[in-house]
């Protein structure tokens, strides 16, 4: 252990009676200093006897202190005669760290040094040991004494020392002098404060001394046992450059030792820094950096996450918004499609104006569709044209009885045969006709497209006259169908009340197909059951699908049933509960509303032809009322309130401010039509009548002129041959 290892606290002033810096500070000189009583004589010391004068001094026994002092080498150390090893007896090898080091040193004289085996010095553990070793008068005594054989160079402990050791600042040998050997004169030994060690001047030594030649003393104070540097090995220098910015950071947050804990000055005693010292020199400023190192990264993720999520977001708003104005693209083609092709269909009825608004109505972008911008002007160009019919006395309307499909089978009814060739038209002579008034110019309206109606504050309706506009050419007209009741002798051959092939060629009922589709149902001679064009309504239908300009603004016929047998081949009434059963009758009935539905939605007009196809000229007001209230009770909650009534059998009431007429008013009635041999009508404020033209064989064939004088078709053409002669 070096001399400097130990620290003493000595107090000049205490002890002497003086501060030392004072006079250091002060002009005194060796001469103004008197010494005298450091003198051996003052201080009664002896060193020959090594004890004060009166007493005796003790000898001192190694073995009393328990020092472990292995591995020290003390080859260089002088010991009295009473601590010499005997002769032959080995001393303790140095170690081969400090071996290694030590350059070859000439051989010494065996006996003149001794190993001292410092495993040997060790300290009880009951022993109470001062960390710093400055309170302990006998340690410091021993230390003076081996400071008096010389330096005792540190070795490695082989074992863990008995008591613990506090870390102490390196020692730092001076560069070695080669020193004058001189007789000094006795002196006192000295006492140096900063080492805290006493310098004996030993007349032994300066006689060992005397014993060596001056060449031989370098080599022995080479192997005096003093600490030298090892050899280090040196590797590559590895140069590069740190950015002084981690340099900076590293220093603000990392100190170093020596600014954690500083080494204290010479002679000053290392005070022991508590546990929350070390915490906050040494700790502390770790976490922190730690702690802003993971606020920084957090706020780099987060700002990382934010910037990443802004752009899925973007992203997905992008892809939305393109998704949208895709699904914006196609919905508006969509529209403009539909718009368009719905244009077409009212401009094809005339009805220009409807199909301008139309196309007003687009919410897409019109300027990518010019088709739109085209048709309007089309269209606005086409209404500019139109010429006004308001007169609806020239309006011819065509009646008709339910048509006959196979005129062989009418004409086979030897009963009914003649009736049928006279009375009514085949499907195969109706569909000429409509070829003819299509070529002809004719087009179809109804009594809706001509009469308007209001109702007064007394409840009161009251009709007026409406306009209807028609291209330059075009004339109008209307169409009616009476019997649209399919009575049973006409389908029904033996009168079970189910058609079958002994009927008379003519459809037994309206139906709705399977696309919802206005058809006729038809038994055929071989008993096998049809649904198609067999009766005036589906052959309609059709024609105006592949002609959409015959008809004005969705104009269709009016459809005249009588209720004695059910209305469109659906036998409804209560004569049939008891015939066929309740639960057939109500079939029947949800089918036949099911098919009147149907037909007010394609604009057909539903009309009452009498309950029993009576001809009211020859009956009075009173059984005129009990037609109606069996029309009310068995007809009504099917077909619903109708205001129009077709007189059967080319009857009329004549009077139309009589009885009659008040019964079939306060029925409901509004629209009267009856039959004639050319076009009336009169719109007289409470109500409006028509005459109807009856279409048949016989009308055909022996009055011609009432179709045509107007232009309407050719009788001849229309006739099928295999009528022969008709009945007149």
């Amino acid at each position: 252990m070096a001399k400097n290892d130990f620290d003493l606290d000595f107090d000049f002033e205490k002890e002497y009676g003086f501060d030392p810096k004072s006079i250091l500070d002060s002009d005194y000189n060796e001469e103004d200093l008197d010494l005298s009583q450091f003198d051996d004589e003052q201080l009664s010391i002896d060193l020959d006897s090594g004890a004060k004068s009166g007493d005796e001094f003790e000898d001192f026994n190694l073995d009393d202190l328990d020092l472990d002092l292995t591995g020290l080498d003390l080859s260089d150390v002088e010991l009295p005669d009473d601590l010499k090893l005997e002769e032959g007896e080995p001393a303790a090898p140095a170690p081969k760290a400090e071996m290694a080091e030590e350059e070859p040193a000439e051989e010494e004289p065996a006996g003149d040094t001794f190993d001292l085996d410092l495993e040997e010095l060790t300290f009880d553990d009951d022993e109470d040991v001062d960390d710093d070793f400055g309170e302990d008068d006998e340690l410091m005594d021993f230390t003076r004494r081996v400071s008096f054989f010389g330096d005792i160079p540190k070795q490695p402990a082989t074992e863990e020392p008995a008591f613990p050791q506090e870390e102490l600042p390196d020692y730092e040998e001076p560069a070695y002098e080669e020193p004058v050997h001189e007789e000094p004169a006795y002196e006192e030994p000295s006492f140096d404060p900063e080492t805290q060690d006493f310098d004996y001047d030993d007349d032994d030594d300066d006689d060992e001394d005397d014993d060596f030649s001056e060449e031989e003393k370098p080599a022995r104070r080479r192997s005096s046992g003093k600490k030298r540097e090892p050899v280090q090995f040196k590797m590559p220098e590895i140069h590069f450059t740190v950015p002084p910015i981690f340099m900076k950071l590293y220093k603000l947050y990392f100190p170093s030792m020596e600014e954690i804990d500083p080494k204290p000055e010479p002679g000053k005693r290392r005070r022991r820094k508590s546990k929350l010292q070390v915490f906050k020199e040494a700790y502390l400023p770790a976490i922190l950096a730690c702690v802003s190192l993971v606020l920084i990264f957090s706020f780099m993720i987060g700002s990382l996450s934010n910037a990443i999520e802004r752009k899925r977001q973007d992203d997905t708003a992008a892809s939305i918004a393109a998704q949208q104005a895709s699904q914006e693209a196609d919905r508006a083609a969509a529209e403009a499609e539909a718009l368009i092709a719905e244009a077409q269909r009212l401009a094809a009825g005339y009805d220009y104006q409807g199909a301008i608004n139309l196309l007003d109505s687009f919410t897409g972008d019109a300027a990518k569709y010019p088709q739109v911008t085209t048709m309007k002007s089309e269209y606005l160009s086409a209404q500019n044209g139109l010429v006004e019919w308001k007169d609806l006395s020239t309006v011819p309307n065509l009646s008709f009885h339910v048509l006959i499909h196979d005129l062989t089978r009418a004409l086979a009814d030897t009963e009914n045969g003649g009736l049928y060739n006279r009375n009514f038209v085949t499907t195969s002579e109706f569909s000429k006709i409509l070829e003819q008034l299509y070529k002809n110019g004719y087009v179809l309206v109804d009594m809706d497209c001509f009469v308007s109606s209001n109702t007064g504050l007394d409840g009161t309706e009251s009709y007026y006259v409406n306009s209807v506009f028609l291209p330059e050419g075009k004339k109008p007209f209307m169409l009616t169908e009476t019997l649209v009741n399919y009575y049973s002798y006409m389908i029904d051959g033996d009168n079970n009340g189910v058609a079958d092939a002994n009927g008379d060629g003519f459809a037994s009922k309206l139906v709705l197909d399977a696309s919802g589709s206005i058809k006729a149902e038809y038994v055929d001679a071989n008993g096998q059951t049809q649904v198609g064009n067999y009766d005036l309504v589906p052959i309609l239908e059709d024609f105006i699908k592949a002609h959409p300009d015959f008809c004005y603004r969705d104009s269709r016929a009016t459809l005249a049933v009588s209720g004695e047998q059910g209305v469109f081949g659906y036998r409804i009434n209560n004569t049939y509960v008891s015939t066929m059963g309740q639960t057939y009758v109500d079939e029947q009935i949800a089918q036949a509303k099911e098919l009147v539905a149907a037909l007010r939605e394609k604009g057909y007009t539903i009309a009452c032809y009498t309950f029993g196809n009576k001809n009211y000229a020859n009956i009075n007001a009173n059984n005129i009322q009990a037609d109606m209230a069996s029309w009310a009770s068995q007809i009504t909650p099917v077909l619903g309130e109708v205001n129009t009534i077709v007189f059967a059998r080319e009857s009329d009431i004549g009077d139309y401010s009589g009885p009659k007429f008040t019964t079939l008013y306060q029925s409901g009635m509004r629209f009267f039509i009856k039959n004639g041999t050319e076009p009336y009508a009169e719109i007289a404020g409470t109500y409006v009548r028509q005459t109807r033209l009856m279409v048949t064989g016989n009308t055909m064939a022996w009055k011609a002129s009432m179709f045509t004088d107007d232009g309407l078709f050719d009788p001849v053409t229309v006739l099928d041959p295999a009528r022969g002669n008709v009945p007149n």
